[in-house]
């Protein structure tokens, strides 16, 4: 796990920082949940994300279609950053680990 925590951390970090900055950590951490909730009900979903195959233009219409009313636009935007990245696949563990960072000590 040491390498997908190299890649996830610096995401986690980053959109947690944004989130900071807006005074929306508690909104952001009720749509992550939904978000990986939704995700784990719906395999076909994370495997269209996941997969090599489907284009990046594509992963973002996915994204835009099922998310832009069910999360705020800094938190679509930085799924749409995944995507243009090449990240979305790792989605699930960026979100939890943005949840374990986000939760008081």
């Amino acid at each position: 796990m040491p390498l997908l925590n190299s890649v996830t951390t610096p995401y986690a970090e980053a959109l947690l920082q944004v989130v900071n900055e807006n005074s929306q950590t508690e909104e952001m951490v009720s749509e992550v949940k939904q978000l990986l909730e939704l995700i784990n009900d719906s395999p076909e979903l994370e495997k269209a994300l996941s997969s090599p195959i489907l284009e990046t233009d594509a992963k973002k219409k996915i994204i835009i279609e099922i998310f832009s009313n069910k999360v705020n636009s800094s938190l679509l935007n930085f799924l749409k950053l995944l995507a243009d990245r090449q990240r979305i696949g790792i989605l699930t563990s960026i979100l939890d680990l943005l949840l374990v960072v986000s939760s008081p000590v």
